[in-house]
């Protein structure tokens, strides 16, 4: 990118900074608040794909076995291991 088209977006980003902050929100209609944040929405909220990049995450070998059990089964399996409670086999504690 050239140094000429860097120096117009950090001066469009300053303008656009500028001219938000000089907004009083309160002094608007309803109608004019909605179209205010309909404008700066796509700006504000993460895009679908950020999200998922952002909550994808890698799962070691020894616990890729929580992604497939319910709760029950995750308590009673952390209960066993632990020894807390008294460890009936399938029905779970006593």
């Amino acid at each position: 990118m050239s140094k000429e088209v860097k120096e117009a977006k950090k001066k469009i980003e300053m303008l656009t900074n500028h001219l938000l902050d000089s907004i009083d929100v309160d002094l608007l209609s309803d109608n004019q608040k909605i179209a205010y944040l309909k404008a700066i929405q796509p700006f504000v909220m993460p895009k679908l794909q950020d999200v998922k990049q952002q909550t994808s995450f890698d799962v070691s070998e020894n616990l890729e076995w929580l992604i497939d059990s319910d709760e029950k089964d995750i308590e009673r399996n952390i209960h066993r291991e632990l020894g807390i409670g008294t460890y009936t086999g399938d029905k779970g504690l006593a």
